[in-house]
């Protein structure tokens, strides 16, 4: 159970108590026991919220549409929800955490994010997710932080566009598939939806589904690769997140290719920090209905811009480029500077 509900619950059992201490006469044995037995829900509630579980935990609550009361959810619906809920949370907790991830694929310490069904709560239909055992608590303090974010993106998908953009700009962009899919399947429905995630609650109406379900269908995520002269600032190899300045452009972060091995980013930082190279960078863009975009940037490989002695006339002007000289016609004969 997560902590809002259990600390709902918990103040569901104070209130009643306090009730039920007003409207019974005073009794030298059974009003002791009452005041003593509201200290101690007292006393737990500011516990609860003084050091709430450590088990990362969300609790899925779906009626009508596919859910059947309290009794069954629709196989599919419920394979859907929990497949791209899933997607999303590793997705999020590699990129935030680990700074780099592939277009597709597995993702770095991708155990660390994996999930369970291990409840079925009965305030509609519910599934509740959690890990089935923590092992590394800052691992699970991360993977719990994840989990409200997903919830929060997931928030404002339903508000309006500009804060679905601002969200947006907060996430690497391999997150917005799982999310698309995510709210295609809870639209499909026709349903409403709670999310219930440490202690946020996220309440999802069919009318703000169906406006969430425009909102993110309607947008896209465009890809790119392309190769840019500019100014390498140096990158965080505990983070994999790098810094690079395009010619004419602002400075822009990004994460490291997966591709990319732990001897040639040190080889990187060490020999090209400040210096003018050529970046390969694989761009992903979200764009939404209302034409904002939001770039992403990943480094796929690095190397050093060689630029041409000045006075040898190499570089022709730009209304008369100079033709490739087939492979055959090249000369083999080397040219000194001064030799005429």
């Amino acid at each position: 159970m997560t902590p809002l509900r259990q600390l709902q619950d918990l103040q569901a059992e104070l209130a009643s108590l306090k009730s039920l201490l007003q409207s019974t006469p005073a009794d030298p044995l059974a009003t002791p026991l009452l005041r003593g037995h509201v200290e101690d829900i007292e006393d737990r509630i500011r516990k609860l919220e003084a050091n709430p579980p450590l088990t990362p935990a969300t609790e899925l609550f779906f009626r009508e549409g596919a859910a059947f009361g309290t009794e069954g959810l629709e196989v599919t619906f419920a394979s859907g929800v929990l497949e791209s809920y899933q997607n999303m949370v590793s997705d999020h907790y590699s990129a935030k955490n680990y700074g780099k991830l592939r277009r597709f694929g597995r993702r770095r310490r991708e155990a660390e994010t994996q999930l369970f069904l291990t409840a079925l709560p009965r305030a509609s239909f519910g599934l509740q997710l959690s890990q089935k055992q923590v092992e590394d608590f800052v691992a699970a303090t991360n993977l719990s932080d994840a989990m409200l974010q997903i919830s929060l993106l997931v928030e404002a998908t339903v508000e309006s566009d500009a804060t679905f953009e601002r969200a947006l700009a907060e996430y690497d962009a391999r997150v917005f598939r799982p999310l698309k899919r995510f709210i295609e399947t809870l639209h499909s429905s026709a349903g409403d939806c709670r999310i219930v995630t440490g202690f946020h609650e996220t309440k999802l109406s069919p009318n703000q589904i169906a406006d969430a379900y425009d909102r993110v269908s309607t947008a896209d995520l465009e890809e790119e690769t392309t190769i840019l002269p500019g100014v390498f600032g140096g990158l965080l190899t505990n983070s994999w997140q790098f810094d690079f300045c395009p010619d004419g452009g602002d400075w822009i972060r990004g994460s490291l290719s997966d591709e990319l091995s732990d001897s040639t980013v040190a080889d990187w930082n060490l020999h090209y920090t400040s210096k003018l190279t050529l970046a390969e960078l694989k761009i992903s863009t979200v764009v939404t209905r209302t034409g904002k975009k939001k770039p992403g940037y990943v480094l796929l490989n690095l190397k050093p811009l060689n630029e041409p002695p000045k006075g040898l006339g190499t570089t022709p002007p730009p209304d008369q480029p100079t033709p490739p000289v087939p492979p055959a016609r090249r000369p083999k004969r080397k040219f000194n500077l001064g030799e005429e």
